[in-house]
């Protein structure tokens, strides 16, 4: 309920805005409705106006603000640098959006312990680099990482290309300061891997913000690997490519990463940031190994014969870390070029069995070729997360039609093979209405239930995740 349709009744001179107004400074405040067309979207389309935005200096400004809405009953969603594509930062019901960007402290880096305290608007990117200076590594690596803040991705458990060997977000989560929806700050977890109580740091994790706003987090970091090589291969399909992936598996090999590209996404990403990839081809993997140096000749070279058992050709090894620097670039300017190319477009996060990769991208691309659509694929290969892109305006109505009922088809073919209708963007706005493709009435319910137990006023990103 955004503050304008509250029900409270109150006098013009203690309106719920007019108390925040006398609860903060006016700099923590952005209430003109021309600031607040920021905040109406994410990087997705789905879009909701706010009737404010609130920037924490602090864990007690959260904490004040969460105690205000309490009474006021006015929703809050969490926010962290609006890089997320399914809605999950969007004010879809109104109500006053937290911005994290001020949050973004280092409070502690234990390089002895291998452990660090955040605040959640640290940059992911600069914690990666503060951290990689004391010989650590942070691996969670979203493409978005360039800008994306440690909130959000705690928000949608956040993984990226090293997530196939490394894991993801919650893997590194040691624990978490929460301002719960009555106000109350709690603490779980602590700089410890195992503490005597319920895992409410994983329940956390990946709930989008609507069980509780996640102000600190203390990360699990690991040792840097000491080496690492990279390389590039084309094949002449993607259906080749699939089957190279699921062989190095069956191999029993764990590269750190296995990223695939198609012929129109090498396509789109050079015609933005010319990087040298293989458009001829039509796909191409990229496989990064890491550990000490001494091994890594061997794998690349077991991995190698697969990849040439499988017609993979047109193998480059980055032989400088400048070389490995651009063919990574490559790989995470996909976003930034397809927004050149339309108004919209549609990025479905889906996953299946690495088995079933090879068969899920054919019948990807019949549905677009069905739907008049022209599709990319750039993804995760190595956990069989893909991402077939769309692009299209928005503004022709029967245009958004076709992608959204063709995405609803992939979100099923993928469904049907067992697989995910999300690997890492999160459900949102965007996948609510798929939840029950995987889950039964009663384990919808229980997962209410839970929200409830948290949030008995549905104040904290209402609307999200849950049909």
């Amino acid at each position: 309920m955004s503050i304008a349709a509250s029900t409270v009744p109150t006098p013009a001179a203690t309106t719920p805005l007019a108390e925040l107004r006398r609860l903060f400074d006016s700099r923590q405040l952005a209430l003109d409705p021309v600031e607040l067309i920021t905040y109406e979207v994410d990087a997705g389309y789905d879009r909701g106006r706010p009737d404010g935005v609130f920037f924490p200096d602090s864990r007690e400004d959260v904490q004040r603000l969460v105690q205000w809405a309490n009474r006021a009953h006015v929703p809050l969603v969490a926010r962290g640098a609006g890089t997320g594509l399914s809605g999950g930062a969007v004010a879809e019901q109104g109500g006053i959006v937290i911005s994290f960007a001020r949050m973004g402290r280092v409070v502690d880096l234990d390089a002895h312990g291998r452990r660090a305290r955040v605040e959640v608007g640290v940059v992911n990117l600069a914690l990666d680099t503060l951290v990689k200076e004391a010989g650590l590594y942070y691996p969670p690596d979203p493409s978005s990482g360039r800008s994306s803040l440690i909130g959000g991705n705690l928000g949608e458990n956040a993984g990226g290309p090293h997530c196939f060997k490394y894991g993801v977000t919650t893997n590194y989560i040691t624990g978490l300061d929460v301002i719960l929806a009555d106000g109350r700050a709690v603490r779980l977890g602590g700089r410890a891997l195992d503490y005597p109580e319920l895992d409410l740091c994983g329940l956390l994790v990946g709930s989008e913000g609507t069980l509780g706003i996640i102000t600190h987090a203390d990360l699990r970091l690991i040792r840097n690997p000491p080496g690492v090589k990279t390389l590039m291969v084309a094949f002449h399909s993607e259906e080749e490519a699939g089957h190279a992936v699921s062989a190095i598996i069956a191999a029993g090999l764990v590269p750190a990463t296995l990223e695939m590209m198609d012929q129109r996404g090498m396509r789109i990403v050079e015609a933005y940031a010319p990087v040298g990839l293989p458009v001829h081809a039509g796909a191409v993997l990229i496989v990064e190994v890491d550990g000490y140096p001494q091994s890594l000749d061997a794998q690349m070279e077991e991995i190698a014969d697969i990849l040439a058992a499988h017609q993979g050709f047109d193998l480059r090894l980055a032989r400088s870390e400048s070389e490995r620097q651009q063919i990574w670039y490559g790989r995470k300017s996909f976003a930034g070029a397809l927004a050149r190319l339309a108004p919209n477009f549609y990025l479905v996060d889906i996953t299946v069995p690495r088995s079933r990769l090879a068969d899920t991208l054919a019948a990807v691309n019949q549905i677009g070729d069905r739907y008049s659509l022209t599709l990319g694929h750039v993804f995760h290969a190595g956990d069989g997360n893909l991402h077939p892109s769309i692009c299209f305006n928005g503004h022709d109505e029967a245009e958004k039609a076709r992608v959204l009922q063709a995405c609803e088809e992939i979100v099923r073919v993928c469904v049907a093979r067992d697989g995910s209708i999300t690997g890492e963007h999160g459900v949102g706005i965007e996948k609510r209405a798929y939840m029950p493709m995987m889950y039964s009435g009663a384990e919808l319910a229980a997962m209410t239930e839970i929200k409830a137990l948290f949030d008995p006023q549905t104040l904290l990103n209402p609307g999200k995740m849950f049909p």
